[in-house]
């Protein structure tokens, strides 16, 4: 397997710029469904915030309470407002969710689009959306889908920033 990248960074919209550092590259990889019996895996997203840069510092899940199979995945979302809560403490936001996909480059299902559009337009925040990524079985970048989903509904993907 390739190495890990230090950090990889995203173009988001409106000059939103996301930094996900190595750990939780790590974290998503290590969970893709490489074998024909592996579940669905997902979690939470968090990150510092300096105005318009979300430093995805953290990735939690997947819990033993979670509901997962071959091709779904339900968070348990008790345990998920307990992450909130204590990672807010460390000044951490939540930024979003992730979960995986037996593909080899992922592309989110009708369900993925519903779920956190219902998650952003219900929340109490301050942030303008939320990302979700989508991890496949190829190695980043190719098997990794990053979007930010905004509160109005829509959503864009997240290209990876190749420098200038």
């Amino acid at each position: 397997m390739k190495a890990i990248a230090q950090v990889a960074t995203y173009e988001g919209p409106n000059g939103l710029v996301l930094h996900i550092e190595q750990d939780v590259l790590a974290h998503l990889c290590g969970n893709a469904q490489r074998k024909c019996w592996s579940r669905e895996a997902g979690g939470q997203l968090f990150a510092s915030i300096k105005n318009n840069r979300w430093i995805v510092a953290k990735a939690t899940g997947p819990r033993a309470t979670d509901f997962r199979s071959r091709f779904s995945f339900r968070p348990d979302r008790k345990a998920e407002k307990a992450e909130i809560l204590a990672l807010f403490q460390e000044g951490l936001h939540y930024v979003g969710d992730w979960h995986t996909h037996p593909q080899d480059v992922p592309s989110p299902s009708h369900t993925d689009i519903r779920n956190i559009t219902e998650t952003v337009q219900s929340s109490e925040h301050s942030l303008p959306g939320f990302l979700m990524a989508i991890v496949g079985r190829l190695p980043a970048p190719d098997g990794l889908w990053i979007s930010f989903h905004d509160v109005r509904g829509g959503y864009a993907q997240c290209p990876l920033h190749r420098g200038r």
